[in-house]
């Protein structure tokens, strides 16, 4: 009988490198983020992600790509990870508390294609954990150039973990 490996909370942030911010994400930083760090395995994935994610998004064409851990939390861990699955590419911050359970999940950047348009959402994460995301949509058939719709919205890591609406 082969014995099952415990997946330690220091093993599965020892993936997620710790950064100075700020830090902006986009379509070029995917790259460097896919180059950079190997894909999660899957049982790191469904023990401490798959709470956050529904089943049909976890499946063998999804990657859970592992990006930063924000520095300097106290009480918590804030990871950032870039899954990318057949019809979109998504940035998430995900908090964890001391334990490695689930206190919260947002998309926060990222590349989505429904119908006939493309959903693309860059974002900036500030020293003061203040993060802004700049939404564009735009039609299939239009130049890339040519935005259809801008939405702005801010968001703030709050010091328990949460990710709450920013003012």
């Amino acid at each position: 009988m082969r014995k099952r490996k415990n997946i330690s909370l220091k093993n599965f942030l020892s993936r997620f490198p710790e950064v100075d911010l700020p830090v902006t994400l986009g379509e070029e930083t995917e790259r460097e983020f896919y180059i950079r760090h190997d894909p999660l395995p899957a049982p790191m994935v469904n023990k401490y992600l798959s709470v956050f994610f529904p089943p049909h998004i976890i499946d063998e064409f999804t990657e859970f790509v592992p990006c930063f851990k924000i520095k300097d939390t106290a009480g918590f861990h804030a990871i950032v990870v870039w899954v990318a699955g057949l019809a979109f590419r998504h940035y998430y911050l995900v908090t964890l508390n001391e334990k490695g359970e689930e206190l919260q999940c947002r998309m926060i950047g990222g590349l989505s294609f429904s119908d006939d348009t493309i959903r693309r959402t860059v974002t900036r994460i500030e020293e003061d954990w203040m993060i802004y995301l700049a939404t564009a949509d735009t039609d299939r058939t239009d130049d890339l150039e040519s935005k259809t719709e801008t939405i702005s919205e801010q968001l703030e890591l709050m010091p328990d973990g949460g990710i709450s609406e920013g003012n």
